[in-house]
């Protein structure tokens, strides 16, 4: 259950520079943004995988818990998740790509999404890279056909939403081959 229903809510108890932080970077003349609502020490490692995924190609936002109670005390469900800066720069994306981290031991992305044709060429890349990705929408990880999502509040209004697990999290190599599969899911 999360302490906070919003980001203004939280805004109001929570200080920025101190509980948390937000990075935001735009790439000019993408339509493509990759946000980790969720980041450091709430779902780690999160934010450093949605950084390498956009690399300078893509649009990047990050909101970093920066305490060790950070998930208890700063989760806002990504239904709810309304941050102006995030909100911003979806405002501009075409195609959104929201990195989260789940606690399941065995290395699996659970995805989710209103953005089919994406979801479909990420599992694809998911699967010739050896990560099982499930997109059943069976999982309580998977809320992102939800319209409410922060993965589907741009200007399309579909995105997608990947939860990894930590037996990625936890395995370098993993982590890597995931990042590689998301980027090249990304190309034209």
């Amino acid at each position: 259950m999360d302490k906070f229903r919003n980001f203004s809510e939280l805004a109001r108890h929570a200080k920025e520079g101190e509980d948390y932080a937000i990075v935001v970077r735009e790439a000019h003349g993408s339509a493509v943004a990759i946000v980790a609502p969720h980041g450091g020490r709430m779902e780690w490692s999160t934010g450093e995988m949605a950084a390498a995924i956009a690399g300078r190609k893509h649009s990047f936002y990050v909101f970093e818990g920066l305490k060790d109670d950070a998930f208890a005390e700063l989760h806002v469900t990504s239904t709810h998740f309304d941050e102006p800066r995030c909100l911003d720069l979806l405002s501009r994306a075409e195609v959104t790509v929201t990195i989260h981290g789940c606690q399941t031991p065995e290395p699996v992305v659970y995805m989710s999404a209103r953005d089919k044709k994406l979801e479909s060429k990420l599992k694809a890349a998911f699967n010739k890279a050896g990560v099982r990705a499930v997109a059943d929408n069976s999982h309580k990880y998977q809320g992102g056909k939800n319209p409410q999502n922060i993965c589907n509040r741009n200007r399309s209004g579909q995105g997608v939403q990947l939860e990894f697990s930590r037996g990625i999290r936890d395995n370098p190599r993993l982590v890597k081959k995931c990042v590689k599969a998301v980027r090249e899911s990304l190309k034209p």
